[in-house]
């Protein structure tokens, strides 16, 4: 039988929980996964894992651009109607490390705490099929600028990915609005900085 965190624990508790529980048990992706999702929320916390670990300060090596790929991936379902996530096995089968399962709860303990103070279900209209799939655009964006190897699009990308990811768990439209808008600045911002290099290197 597949174990699941208490509901009433919050977020950043659940995240303690795992990693001390990557210590004693060979846990993966997946399982970690199920384990914070608590019967719900299934693309809320795939999305917060992916922005807690985009928001490690380590060298990436190429990871942050695969993280981005995912978060993309992700927008493309729901932006053609899917309810519940499909992850590839490879990656729910990946083990989770106890080091980067530590940094991410000490992240998390740092971050969210903070956060979900202000996070409560409100304005649920994440309800409707034609604003959840427009929605899944705006994630699909959020993964392609994380995929640039462009300076600061981690320190742009990780909060905004966060407070999405809690709108989705506390089903709070108000705070999913709010990332939204945030992320298409972040586009404009880019394209701006994209159009701008070409004239430059063009002249």
């Amino acid at each position: 039988m597949k174990k699941f965190f208490p509901k009433e624990m919050a977020l950043h508790e659940k995240l303690q929980q795992l990693a001390i529980e990557t210590e004693k048990n060979y846990i993966t992706v997946g399982d970690g996964i199920h384990r914070l999702t608590a019967e719900g929320s299934d693309y809320g916390i795939p999305l917060m894992a992916l922005s807690l670990i985009n928001a490690i300060p380590v060298p990436s090596f190429g990871l942050k651009s695969l993280l981005g790929l995912l978060v993309s991936f992700l927008g493309l379902q729901m932006f053609i109607g899917k309810r519940s996530v499909w992850l590839p096995k490879w990656f729910t089968h990946l083990h989770l490390h106890p080091k980067a399962t530590h940094q991410s709860a000490k992240l998390g303990k740092r971050l969210l705490p903070k956060l979900e103070r202000f996070v409560r279900p409100r304005y649920n209209w994440m309800k409707y099929d034609l604003l959840s799939s427009l929605l899944g655009i705006v994630i699909f964006l959020i993964g392609s600028v994380m995929t640039l190897p462009v300076p600061g699009s981690k320190i742009f990308t990780s909060p905004v990915l966060l407070a999405l990811s809690l709108g989705l768990i506390a089903k709070d439209g108000l705070l999913i609005l709010l990332a939204s808008l945030s992320t298409l600045v972040i586009v404009i911002f880019y394209m701006e900085v994209f159009y701008l290099l070409y004239i430059w290197f063009m002249n």
